[in-house]
C-alpha cells in the first residue's frame, strides 16, 4: 500500500512540474532546476499533493505533547 501511495504522490508532483514547465516555456528538467536554483514556493497542486502524502502517512488524529515532551524539545 505505501507504493501506492508512493506512487500517487510522484505522479501528482510530476504531472504539476509539467504543468508549471508549459507555462513557462521549458522543459521538465530545466522547471525542475529553475525551482531548486530559486527556492520557489510550491504550486497549489504541488501543496495538496504533499499534504495529502503526509496526511497518508499519519491517518488519524495524533496524540497531543506532553509538557514534559514539549520542555525536552525546548532544550
Amino acid at each position: 500500500m505505501a507504493q501506492a501511495v508512493t506512487r500517487s504522490r510522484a505522479d501528482e508532483l510530476e504531472a504539476a512540474f509539467r504543468r508549471r514547465a508549459r507555462a513557462n516555456g521549458r522543459t521538465f528538467e530545466q522547471e525542475a532546476e529553475e525551482v531548486l536554483k530559486r527556492n520557489q514556493k510550491f504550486s497549489p497542486e504541488e501543496r495538496v499533493a504533499v499534504s495529502r502524502y503526509f496526511r497518508a502517512q499519519f491517518p488519524g488524529l495524533q496524540p497531543a505533547l506532553t509538557l514534559d515532551e514539549v520542555r525536552e524539545g525546548l532544550e
